[in-house]
């Protein structure tokens, strides 16, 4: 006998298969080109730094205002972060509230700085070399910090001193701190107050060429949403959803519309989404997806409309969280997600058989390939192919359904997704 364990076998057997299908399926729908697309822009592992680690307190405040004082003890609070007094004996970890920081030797790796004046960058990135994280209003600090090597896993956007609990809440749960208190959309200014039938886009204040990108576009009346950092990244991203679809619902809100920061709209965007909502005011509907990017075996037409100059396509299902008009029926899908359903949002709402779903062809919104996803860290280029296989599917589909509708007797049962 070889003594090797052989238990392991069929699970490792499983797992072969496994990836050999995984690998089979990118070829079927995005073909060499689009293997050879996820090759040359590869998930950056190799690049992935050490994340800070949870504060385990006491914690001791220092410096800043009163009020300043007072909202980062109420953070602390809310995820039950013990605080120790200034007197207190003994080591705690420290946050530095600006803008009297430290000097450099007072500084360890359990700190956390926060600061609202514009920073001295050569002293900032001296202290943020050696600190837990950095907190700072300067949008510049931020690009300059990330240019000079400081990992975008240490540094966070503030708005302003009025709102530091707010971006001490992001903080805290970008550092793996789980509380349902400190999980409510409350806490977050760019969600109350919402008007009727919202537009909201959400991105990270960190990743600032994506906003900036969002921004040169000159879309008018969206909101901007600061989303939620967690660890994966996809877990942020379901946060944030479901944070904006329950401020939806709470306020009262019927309809929404949700972006995220890398989407890529057509010239004549206000327009066609005037057509779009006037044909959704006329039928039932539940998801409205500007741009489905993986439409999978199981997806089905159900009817198509031509009208105004849109083909509008009614699917069982969809994928993808770029674009989306949400009604109340969706609202309450994404507000009920949890990491706890092992699901990306997208997934877990294309998972929902029971949604009406509608969207156009071609696809109203696009992926804007001079980015890089806040998510995977891969570029954006890496879907271009997997997108446009899923238009020409979904073309194919169409064209398949109007047959029948014609001649009902002609293709019985044709199953045009794997054409």
């Amino acid at each position: 006998m070889s003594g090797k364990p052989s238990g392991n076998k069929p699970d490792k057997l499983r797992e072969g298969n496994g990836l050999l299908r995984r690998l089979l399926a990118i070829l079927r729908q995005e073909g060499g080109m689009g293997m050879y697309d996820r090759i040359r822009y590869p998930k950056p592992f190799w690049r992935r730094p050490a994340l800070p680690s949870p504060i385990r307190g006491p914690v001791r405040i220092r410096g800043g205002e009163a009020d300043e004082r007072e909202q980062v003890e109420r953070a602390l609070r809310d995820f039950g972060i013990a605080i120790a007094p200034d007197d207190a004996p003994g080591a705690a970890e420290v946050i530095h509230l600006g803008p009297d920081w430290p000097d450099i030797a007072h500084v360890t790796d359990k700190d956390i700085l926060a600061g609202t004046e514009p920073p001295d960058l050569d002293r900032m990135t001296a202290l943020a070399r050696r600190c837990r994280v950095v907190l700072t209003a300067c949008a510049s600090g931020i690009s300059a910090l990330a240019d000079r090597g400081i990992a975008l896993e240490r540094i966070f956007f503030l708005k302003d001193r009025q709102r530091l609990h707010e971006g001490m809440t992001r903080c805290l749960l970008a550092l793996q701190h789980g509380s349902a208190a400190a999980s409510s959309w409350h806490h977050f200014s760019d969600l109350q107050n919402l008007p009727g039938r919202p537009r909201i886009c959400v991105g990270l204040p960190e990743t600032a060429g994506r906003r900036q990108s969002f921004l040169s576009r000159g879309l008018k009346n969206f909101i901007l949403f600061d989303g939620i950092r967690r660890n994966p990244g996809w877990i942020g991203t379901g946060e944030s959803f479901r944070m904006m679809a329950q401020a939806c619902l709470d306020q009262g809100l019927d309809r929404a519309l949700f972006t995220e920061d890398d989407v890529e709209l057509p010239l004549d965007f206000e327009d066609r989404l005037t057509r779009i909502q006037a044909y959704l005011d006329s039928c039932d509907w539940d998801v409205f997806s500007g741009l489905i990017t993986d439409i999978g075996p199981d997806y089905a037409v159900t009817r198509v409309v031509r009208r105004n100059g849109e083909t509008f396509v009614h699917l069982n299902r969809c994928v993808g969280m770029v674009f989306g008009l949400y009604s109340r029926n969706a609202l309450l899908r994404l507000a009920s997600w949890s990491s706890a359903s092992g699901l990306t949002i997208d997934r877990y709402l294309e998972k929902t058989g029971s949604l009406e779903v509608v969207t156009t062809l071609p696809f109203l919104a696009g992926h804007d390939d001079r980015l890089r996803s806040s998510i995977w860290r891969f570029s954006n280029r890496r879907y271009s192919r997997m997108i446009r296989g899923s238009e020409e599917k979904l073309r194919l589909m169409v064209r398949a359904h109007e047959d029948r509708q014609m001649n009902p007797k002609a293709v019985p049962g044709r199953n045009i997704t794997k054409a």
